[in-house]
């Protein structure tokens, strides 16, 4: 990953949105929002370029979900999933993330940890029979803590290194 960030620098640095958009979908939101602060890009232009990004995905999911279960195949499956839905609820996964409900959809959607983020808060919403409306604020909302943390937390580490280089 280190590469890829080297060699966007390189070739592209001059081009910021050439640069953050394809190291964002590739590396995820940590490492292109922290590697362009640490670039010296502003936070008030990266928190609505990553929440942009965020945004747009999610239509996309819906999309794809829609499309994909209304194939005949998978209507097979479907019908024979609902057979083991009972026994499903009953599962203690099932149950925690029912617990979690809509602050969990905004937690898993801003961690910044592989596995999380807005296709996580997605298939948790959709588990959770959320409405459209109400999955886009919270997924919205969750994408904009997660932005928000991570800016906090590349804006620790400038000012550590500056603190550690100008006591030396």
């Amino acid at each position: 990953m280190t590469d890829l960030i080297i060699f966007l620098k390189d070739n592209l640095a001059e081009h910021f949105v050439i640069y953050f958009i394809p190291l964002y979908y590739l590396g995820g939101r940590p490492i292109a929002l922290i590697s362009a602060q640490l670039l010296g890009h502003k936070i008030a232009f990266l928190l609505p370029v990553a929440v942009m990004l965020d945004t747009l995905q999610i239509p996309i999911f819906y999309h794809l979900y829609d499309s994909i279960f209304k194939r005949p195949f998978m209507q097979k499956l479907a019908d024979k999933g609902k057979r083991k839905e009972s026994r499903q609820k009953q599962s203690r996964l099932f149950q925690r993330l029912r617990n979690l409900g809509m602050p969990g959809i905004i937690i898993i959607t801003m961690l910044p940890l592989k596995g999380c983020g807005i296709l996580s808060g997605f298939i948790l919403s959709r588990l959770l029979l959320m409405t459209k409306t109400m999955a886009y604020a919270l997924l919205i909302i969750g994408s904009i803590l997660g932005c928000l943390m991570l800016l906090g937390m590349g804006e620790l580490i400038l000012e550590s290194w500056n603190y550690l280089t100008n006591k030396a």
